[in-house]
């Protein structure tokens, strides 16, 4: 459903990336014979999507290994040279039932190089990419665990009864949001075009310091939301034209079990909302006091696993239909202020690729248009690393610029002008 709102909004489709920086070049032999392994013992990786009334299911291919693509960097400027090359591997369009479900391109430059996993959203989400990673570079491992879907397995031992309580609670729940109108960052009246990314890497200091205060401001188990509350903070300072009175933010809940090492197919997350009306965001302690209890509330009353009987409901219905009821209000109006992601550390984290040291990590995602901006936030090496996507022609260079240095500011808590 995403991927055709996506495409509706004239960007490319769901596609996403995970990015390893090496040093040096692997073995292009080596990684090949690695995609055919993997091909073979996850077919479903090398599938393709096909449609099956108003349901969709992967569809077998005879060729059983990922694709793998070489590129080669040639402007005397190398890195601009492989972010163009990268941005084309997201931004490439193609029929849904062409998109081959996980890609690997290497990009070679000069005496360092990239390894792109270009994974197409609905045969998995970000945590299930960065398993792929794993099976893939680790070489043969023993299999962990069933393979079935953690949501199906969870909704297996649900009744009817116990279904329609929750999809009650969960849509009572987005009425109350709905009461605010969301603010959207502010945007170019143009036609959407591709989108780019642009990085913001902190070091161990600052990044110790940043997870420091996000278990003082919202806890262990709101990370997640710690990284919300100071985007809403620097959208406020950067500011946006676009009426709204609220900050409103889906983010993903994970649902896998703890230190599942399979590659699970599918999307293994609910998703709740991070709002915060717009005079909360402008007091730093008010807006995580504000967060903090909307976890609380979430966590207590189930919301991350009430959502799931409606979006089981929602894949029978017509895409166009299930997009308007999920993207927008009764009013007409988009949910969204912004797409966000906090993916953590991967899990084994990745030192080398034969070899070749791993010296950064980082996301690329397409988002809807609206609300054409998306933060994706991981950690790598210690390191905290915001991924800032935004539709190209719809936001000036130094807008977002801008916002990249208030989020700066606002993440170490350094003390700036009042909103």
């Amino acid at each position: 459903m995403m991927d055709h709102e996506i495409r509706r909004s004239g960007l490319a489709g769901n596609f996403c990336a995970i990015i390893l920086e090496l040093q040096g070049r692997p073995d292009i032999a080596w990684i090949s014979e690695q995609c055919r392994q993997f091909g073979r013992r996850f077919p479903q990786a090398v599938a393709r999507l096909q449609s099956k009334g108003r349901q969709f299911e992967w569809s077998s291919r005879e060729d059983m290994s990922l694709p793998l693509y070489e590129h080669q960097s040639t402007a005397l400027n190398h890195w601009s040279s492989s972010d163009k090359i990268i941005e084309d591997i997201v931004n490439r369009s193609m029929p849904p039932s062409d998109a081959a479900p996980v890609e690997i391109h290497i990009i070679e430059d000069g005496n360092r190089s990239q390894l792109v996993l270009r994974w197409f959203h609905p045969v998995c989400d970000a945590k299930g990419a960065e398993l792929v990673l794993h099976h893939l570079l680790q070489g043969p491992v023993a299999d962990h665990g069933d393979s079935t879907s953690a949501i199906l397995q969870l909704m297996r031992r649900w009744s009817l009864w116990q279904k329609i309580k929750l999809a009650y609670k969960a849509k009572k729940n987005i009425q109350q949001l709905d009461q605010h109108r969301s603010i959207l960052p502010e945007t170019q009246p143009s036609i959407p075009d591709r989108v780019k990314v642009k990085t913001l890497r902190f070091e161990q200091d600052d990044s110790a310091n940043i997870m420091k205060l996000a278990r003082q401001q919202t806890g262990l188990t709101g990370t997640s939301l710690y990284f919300i509350g100071c985007m809403m903070r620097a959208l406020e300072q950067t500011g946006s034209e676009t009426e709204g009175d609220a900050y409103c933010v889906p983010y993903a809940m994970n649902l896998r079990k703890r230190k599942s090492l399979f590659p699970v197919f599918g999307n293994q997350v609910s998703f709740l909302f991070a709002q915060a009306s717009r005079e909360t965001v402008r007091s730093r302690h008010e807006l995580f006091t504000v967060l903090r209890e909307q976890n609380k509330n979430a966590i207590k009353q189930g919301l991350d696993r009430a959502m799931l009987p409606l979006m089981q409901a929602g894949s029978w219905l017509p895409l166009e239909k299930y997009g308007n009821i999920v993207r927008y209000s009764p009013e007409g109006r988009e949910r969204s202020s912004f797409w966000f992601s906090y993916t953590g550390s991967m899990d084994p984290e990745p030192e080398s690729v034969q070899g070749c040291p791993v010296t950064g990590v980082y996301q690329f995602s397409q988002v809807t248009s609206p609300p054409s901006l998306g933060l994706l936030v991981n950690l790598f090496d210690s390191h905290v690393i915001l991924s800032f996507n935004y539709v190209a022609s719809q936001f000036k260079p130094e807008w977002i610029d801008q916002l990249m240095m208030n989020m700066k500011a606002e993440l170490l808590n350094i003390d700036t002008d009042p909103i």
